[in-house]
């Protein structure tokens, strides 16, 4: 349910039996999900967490994240989508410090009583934007507010996973961030890994949900959208900055992502 005036988005969503299910994406908005039943592996800021009913994993806005099934079970969870602006007293009287050090937490374990707490308010936010009243607006940032609040003082961070290669695997995923205009093959990278090229793949998979060809150009193409936003590069100038080989092939792959030309997105950007 999204309430575009208020800029938050909730959805409850429940899959059964299924290896690949995967949710993945970079938006505008910060996010919240929290796990009701199943597990699910969350990869995020170039960690990953093997998540657990009862656990809240908080996602900053713009940070590249997916989400897979560890094991062929089902699962249930809640995502909260909200902008910024629409918190921006709560911030400011909470402080920009404590609000970033929330958001930099990734997983959170919560006491049991805590977790039910927040599961409630989900609950009863997901009911206010789905049933609307004269004074929805105020309980439903209420809400929000008051998971954020509990999510600070009595979370604490989970350890991320270091088995299954993941102490070689995601030092390569902060090399992309870092070195994405480079070219940058699965070779190099399983070599900068001490792996196998195949095995290297298999783990840089299994870990981060990723192939590692896709997430070098997902990584590729969020800075090619940074750069048409702000900058008056040309389009050519934008794609050899972030690792495409041509304007060509990077306006064919913007296009399959964004739905439009690079030119296009830049031109809707700055009339919006």
């Amino acid at each position: 349910m999204l309430d575009k005036s208020l800029g938050i988005y909730i959805d409850r969503s429940t899959s059964q039996n299924v290896w690949d299910m995967q949710e993945q994406h970079a938006h505008k908005s910060h996010e919240l999900y929290y796990l009701i039943s199943g597990q699910r592996r969350y990869f995020i800021g170039h960690t990953v967490y093997d998540v657990t009913p009862g656990e809240l994993v908080i996602i900053p806005r713009s940070q590249l994240h997916r989400t897979v099934s560890p094991r062929p079970v089902g699962y249930e969870r809640y995502v909260c989508n909200f902008m910024e602006d629409r918190i921006r007293t709560f911030i400011d009287d909470l402080g920009r410090t404590q609000f970033d050090r929330l958001l930099a937490c990734g997983c959170l374990q919560l006491p049991a009583h805590i977790s039910q707490q927040i599961h409630r308010d989900l609950q009863q936010l997901e009911q206010e934007l789905t049933h609307r009243c004269a004074d929805t607006d105020a309980v439903v940032l209420h809400l929000l507010q008051a998971i954020l609040l509990r999510a600070l003082r009595y979370g604490t961070a989970k350890v991320p996973v270091h088995g299954e290669g993941a102490d070689k695997v995601l030092p390569l995923t902060r090399y992309i961030a870092l070195n994405y205009a480079q070219p940058i093959t699965l070779h190099d990278a399983a070599a900068m890994a001490c792996m196998e090229s195949t095995y290297f793949s298999r783990r840089f998979k299994s870990l981060t949900g990723f192939g590692f060809q896709e997430y070098l150009t997902q990584t590729r193409l969020q800075a090619a959208e940074q750069l048409l936003r702000n900058t008056r590069l040309s389009v050519g100038e934008i794609a050899e900055q972030c690792g495409f080989s041509g304007a060509n092939y990077f306006g064919d792959v913007f296009r399959r992502w964004k739905g439009c030309a690079p030119s296009q997105y830049r031109k809707i950007w700055r009339s919006s």
